[in-house]
């Protein structure tokens, strides 16, 4: 190389070395790069091939043609296959080589040359610390073109020249790019943690799930939203200015349940989080952070971030991820404390209904408690139909049913005797006569509600106060389960309340179950043989409900006077009963009539009042049922 070539490339070069220091993208030098070479050499087309990763292969950059780009297809176009002699031979000399007749050369592809129009060629390394880094390709489009000496020499001091301005370029767009992400990256670590700071505040200040989430939304700027493992969502919250229907629905099981949301879902299952979408068939038309809120080796639930307005970054998954695991310590310190307060609550209850401990000690703990032992309350057994404890639930459960079912409803729960008993306090503002009658729907759900309920049965006692009051409501209530054991079969009646059964339960918890059943058969069974009996059956429950009053019965059911004596006589005949005149006749035909009913075998509609003497209250503090 003369100093005059190296000079006139030096010369071409310095008038783009301006322009190469602000470029941010390796495409924009390249680009300058073969503009100046077609200029300096004088052919209508120059384009560059840089170095791939695989050895001696070169991918097309840019180019240019006349003054205009090459069109993007051309990056598709690959120097240095087996069959390109000519980069074959340049990568051995590192010096130029020169194609004076392209279209006959055997060193040239003859595909490329076809697509091109190649006449002639000059392909130029640009060679760095011995190894070549590009290829520069000059030519006239479609004519021949007579490189000289002088212009060979020319464009291989100027690759030279380009080949370490392009190095150094793209080492500093390496540099910038490093430092970027690495700023990036800090700023990401910055807000993760700054998420956590807030969220951490939140968890020991006892916050609930809904202000965490909504915190966390405003944090990130995106929506976010919590899913039990089932799909339910419990907490959802949107970024300011989110429209309204863009809460996360990624795990709702309508859209959980759609194959390409459920393959990706498994697929990144035990991740700490992971990202998923989106999932267009699925109507999924944003990336999602999912991470799942673990209590030990428990799934409690799943974690959701919808991409909004900016895409995730690192940082946003690391700090979904901590965000995860905040939620599942305040789940967990949420648990721990309701735990703590259903075994204290529990405590309690088992020493006002078991009366094992002294007043003034009880009365301490539930001044402690809040619990006012001067409230009305009513007490509700559960226990099984066989008498079996291995088939009572766990009074955990229980507690967990009532918050379900009735979650107004102040209610301590313990295990006591073989049975759960609820004490549960009548709401103010509430008559307490009419409470248990009231209430006695969501009792029955309660039961229903409980595992293997179909083998449960429950006992509804009187309302009471004081401690005094609840103890005898406890065994009123026990009394009636007893009631049920004994006479309900397995498919019959599963609650009464002790007003259904009132003094009668007192005899018939601790008779001779089949004694007495056969004593109902022989007393009123024949009442209830057939339907057409029903009217005679209202009657007589009207009858004892009036207090023995024809007048009265004969106005509740809305008929004549006649038609009471008639229906009493009736009955009379078909039972011997003199109910309207003997005391002993309504005594029998009032228990008889409990027994059918907790059998389940009276009418729908008829109902059974208890016995009017002795009252209910009167021998409540008896206790009768059985060891």
């Amino acid at each position: 190389m003369t100093d005059s070539h190296m000079r006139r490339a030096f010369t071409a070069l310095s008038r783009i070395t301006p322009a190469a220091a602000a470029v941010t993208n390796i495409d924009d030098l390249l680009r300058l790069v073969t503009e100046r070479a077609a200029a300096l050499v004088e052919v209508e087309r120059c384009s560059i091939y840089m170095r791939e990763e695989r050895a001696n292969l070169f991918r097309g950059c840019v180019g240019c043609s006349k003054g205009s780009p090459l069109p993007d297809d051309f990056k598709r176009w690959v120097a240095g296959v087996p069959a390109d002699g000519v980069t074959r031979e340049v990568l051995e000399t590192r010096l130029p080589v020169v194609i004076a007749n392209a279209r006959h050369d055997e060193r040239m592809v003859k595909s490329t040359v076809r697509h091109w129009h190649i006449r002639s060629l000059l392909e130029v390394p640009m060679v760095v610390d011995s190894q070549v880094i590009g290829l520069l390709l000059m030519d006239d489009v479609d004519r021949q073109h007579e490189f000289s000496e002088d212009e060979v020499e020319l464009a291989h001091c100027f690759a030279d020249l380009a080949g370490g301005l392009i190095a150094q370029t793209l080492t500093r767009l390496e540099l910038q790019s490093k430092l970027g992400a690495a700023g990036r990256q800090l700023n990401a670590l910055r807000r993760a943690t700054a998420v956590d700071e807030r969220l951490s505040d939140l968890v020991l200040a006892g916050r609930s799930l809904a202000e965490l989430t909504a915190t966390l939304a405003e944090l990130l700027g995106k929506p976010c939203a919590l899913f039990l493992p089932d799909g339910e969502r419990v907490a959802a919250a949107l970024p300011e200015m989110a429209p309204e229907g863009s809460v996360p629905r990624l795990l709702e099981p309508a859209v959980a349940s759609l194959p390409d949301v459920r393959d990706a879902l498994i697929e990144s299952e035990g991740s700490r989080a992971f990202v998923v979408g989106p999932v267009p068939a699925a109507g999924i038309l944003h990336r999602h952070v999912v991470a799942p809120i673990m209590l030990g080796e428990e799934l409690w639930g799943r974690l959701v971030v919808m991409e909004h307005k900016t895409r995730f970054t690192g940082g946003d998954v690391v700090a979904v991820r901590r965000a995860a695991t905040l939620i599942a310590l305040q789940v967990s310190s949420e648990r721990k404390a309701a735990e703590a307060d259903w075994n204290a609550g529990a405590s309690l209850a088992a020493e006002l209904l078991g009366g094992g401990s002294e007043a003034a000690v009880v009365r301490r703990r539930a001044d402690r408690l809040g619990v006012g032992l001067d409230a009305d309350r009513l007490v509700v057994v559960i226990g099984s139909r066989s008498g079996a404890e291995g088939d009572v639930p766990d009074f955990r459960a229980v507690a967990a049913a009532f918050e379900r079912e009735a979650p107004d409803l102040t209610v301590h729960v313990t295990a006591l005797e073989g049975l759960v008993a609820a004490l549960v306090e009548v709401p103010a503002g509430v008559d307490p006569r009419g409470f248990a009658a009231a209430e006695r729907d969501r009792f029955e759900a309660v039961r229903a509600s409980l595992a293997g309920a179909a083998r449960l049965v429950a006992g509804v006692s009187a309302v009471r106060s004081g401690p005094d009051g609840y103890r005898a409501a406890h065994r009123e209530a026990r009394q009636v389960v007893e009631c049920i054991r004994r006479y309900s079969p397995a498919d019959g009646p599963a609650l009464f309340i002790a007003d259904d059964l009132g003094v009668g339960s007192l005899l018939l918890s601790s008779s001779d179950s089949k004694a007495m059943a056969t004593f109902a058969e022989q007393t009123v069974g024949e009442l209830v043989l057939e339907n057409s009996k029903a009217d005679l059956l209202t009657t007589l429950c009207s009858f004892f409900d009036n207090m023995g009053s024809i007048r009265g019965s004969a106005a509740a059911l809305e008929v004549h006077e006649n038609t009471i004596r008639y229906r009493l006589s009736r009955i009379e005949e078909l039972t011997g009963l003199a109910v309207m005149h003997d005391p002993d006749a309504q005594l029998r035909a009032r228990l008889s009539l409990l027994v059918l009913q907790l059998q389940g075998r009276l009418p729908s509609g008829v109902a059974t009042p208890p016995p009017a003497l002795p009252t209910v209250a009167a021998v409540a503090d008896l206790e009768v049922v059985p060891a």
